[in-house]
Formats: structure tokens, sequence, C-alpha cells
């Protein structure tokens, strides 16, 4: 599959700031760090259209993309460790969840999960609450070209307990056909 046409349209501290054109959604979700930029950067065909950052905690509101002028992509900030006070991370934790549990145009969740560590407490307690939510959800493990083969098959195993699973990498372009192959079905 080619790049998809994605253009980061605006930062919106709250999901009440969400478009109401009633477009169709995708979450992008995972923790702090997780490469939910660089993600979106290397669906874009490599054009950095997300910021990225090494210092966690960077992503602070929801960030809203347009994809191909018909769905949105919306970046939610990192859950877990971020450099950022406490009163702002409980403030993007009820986003978070206000967003999951109420937002009609949501049609499914890519939850990020770092390859080198599947099922962290956070990452295990997204998927329960998807689940009991019950948004459609895939699990991309993300840096998954930092591993060997056959460590990553361990990995995507084990990740196999939190629900489908795709191995992605923003680095080589692994996986991604596929995860964009979900994205459009699920947004169908």
């Amino acid at each position: 599959m080619s790049a998809l046409d994605i253009s980061f349209l605006r930062s919106c501290p709250g999901p009440e700031h969400l478009p109401g054109d009633g477009r169709p959604e995708i979450c992008i979700a995972g923790r702090s760090n997780v490469g939910k930029s660089s993600l979106i950067n290397r669906l874009a065909g490599g054009r950095a259209v997300a910021r990225t950052s090494a210092r966690p905690g960077c992503t602070q509101y929801l960030n809203l993309y347009s994809v191909q002028d018909s769905f949105y992509f919306v970046d939610l900030p990192g859950y877990g460790y971020a450099r950022a006070p406490e009163r702002e991370r409980t403030k993007w934790t009820g986003w978070i969840a206000l967003y999951l549990m109420e937002r009609h145009p949501l049609r499914g969740v890519v939850l990020l999960v770092d390859a080198r560590h599947p099922c962290l407490p956070n990452d295990m307690e997204m998927v329960e609450f998807l689940r009991e939510r019950g948004r459609p959800y895939i699990v991309a493990l993300t840096k998954s070209d930092k591993l060997a083969r056959g460590k990553l098959a361990s990995s995507a195993r084990k990740a196999q307990d939190m629900g489908p699973v795709i191995p992605v990498s923003s680095m080589t372009g692994m996986g991604l056909d596929q995860l964009k192959k979900w994205v459009f079905q699920t947004v169908d």
C-alpha cells in the first residue's frame, strides 16, 4: 500500500473540542514514548506531520489528523511515565477515558505496545478498558525491528493475550500494510 494522505489539523484540549462532523475516527493510543508520532509519520510516507520527541509526555492534547480526507486519526496523550506535573497527567487520563467511553465517531483503537515490553500493567489495563466497552482494537507491537526474529516471535506470542497483534516498525515499514488494511476495514 502507498503512503496515506495525512495532515495535522489541530490539538484539542479535551474531547469536547473535537469535530462534530461525524467523520469516523481511529484512535492512536499507547504509553508515553511508544512511538505514536513516529508511526503516524511513517504512515504518511515519512513526512513529518506529527511532532516526535525522545522526551516522554510531549503529546499533551488530543492531536487531530485528517486521513485521506475521509476519516480522522486522534492521537491521545501517552499514559504511564511522562515528564509532566501530576495534575496534567490526571487531566489526560480523564480525557482518554471520556473519549474512549463516549465518542460516537470512534470506530477503533490502534493500541501501540513496545515489542520489547509486552503486557506491561498499564497496557493490560488499557486492553481491559477497551474490552469492557466493546471498542474494536488492534495491538501494534512497535519497535519490532529492534528485536531478533526469535525474540520478536516470542514477544508477539506473549502479546496475543492482549488481543489481535501486528508487529510493526516505523523504521523499516514492517507490518504497516497489514495495519492500514485493519484501519480501512474498521473505518468502513
